[in-house]
């Protein structure tokens, strides 16, 4: 890289448990080696796994907005954000079918959404990287609530002008189904991906957007919006 390595950076990660978000942050931290980074993690659980950078545990993840803009140093270097928290309750699992919409959407959507809105008004922002999934294209019956959540962070996102709200950049990924916590006791239907591509598809991505990942499943989701037969033949197979 060119950049100077006296340059200095703030790297925060919302949801330091997330494996998908360590991903991301692996990613960051190898496209900037050359600067002075400064890691931080906000944790919300008291399930810790290799937790990168400074600990710091909250009750909601709103909270760390506060912690961040009372640090001095965010007004004075650059800020790289990582926005990857989330629920994941299948709807067998739920007593209620309202309770566990309401749930996904009051953490997926309106937190998720609520702190990058946020963030995209600070000066010193340089990067955002917020964390949606394939499943925000279709429906999977059984992760309706899931989906509905991810579907309409995306469509939030959308409608925010980021050309004009924020110059610099932002990304929206939407991985496959990845091997986590989150997916405890469940396996891939359709298709997936791992942690190292996760890594190196941020690493060697510069321009804003939003990016599927693996870049393929752009493809199978564009399939799945108009074959919902289809679609609920395979998750019940699952």
């Amino acid at each position: 890289m060119n950049e100077n390595s006296e340059q200095s950076l703030n790297i925060y990660l919302i949801g330091g448990n997330s494996v998908i978000g360590k991903s991301i942050l692996r990613g960051v931290l190898k496209k900037y080696e050359n600067f002075s980074l400064k890691i931080t993690s906000f944790v919300r659980s008291e399930f810790q796994d290799n937790i990168i950078g400074e600990k710091i545990t909250v009750n909601n993840y709103l909270e760390c907005l506060d912690h961040i803009t009372s640090k001095s140093s965010f007004k004075e270097i650059p800020n790289i954000y990582i926005i990857s928290f989330g629920v994941l309750v299948e709807e067998k699992n739920s007593e209620n079918f309202l309770n566990n919409l309401n749930y996904h959407l009051d953490i997926n959507t309106f937190q998720s959404f609520e702190i990058f809105k946020f963030l995209l008004k600070l000066d010193k922002t340089k990067e955002i990287h917020i964390v949606s999934s394939v499943l925000g294209d279709f429906i999977r019956p059984s992760l309706y609530s899931y989906s509905f959540s991810k579907n309409l962070l995306e469509l939030l996102i959308s409608n925010i002008d980021l050309k004009k709200n924020f110059k610099n950049k932002y990304f929206v990924w939407k991985p496959a189904f990845v091997n986590s916590k989150l997916n405890k006791n469940r396996s891939a239907s359709f298709i997936k991906t791992n942690p190292e591509k996760i890594t190196n598809l941020v690493l060697n991505t510069n321009k804003s957007g939003s990016y599927y990942i693996p870049k393929y499943a752009v493809f199978f989701t564009l399939i799945a919006k108009y074959t919902t037969p289809l679609i609920k033949f395979i998750d019940k197979k699952n």
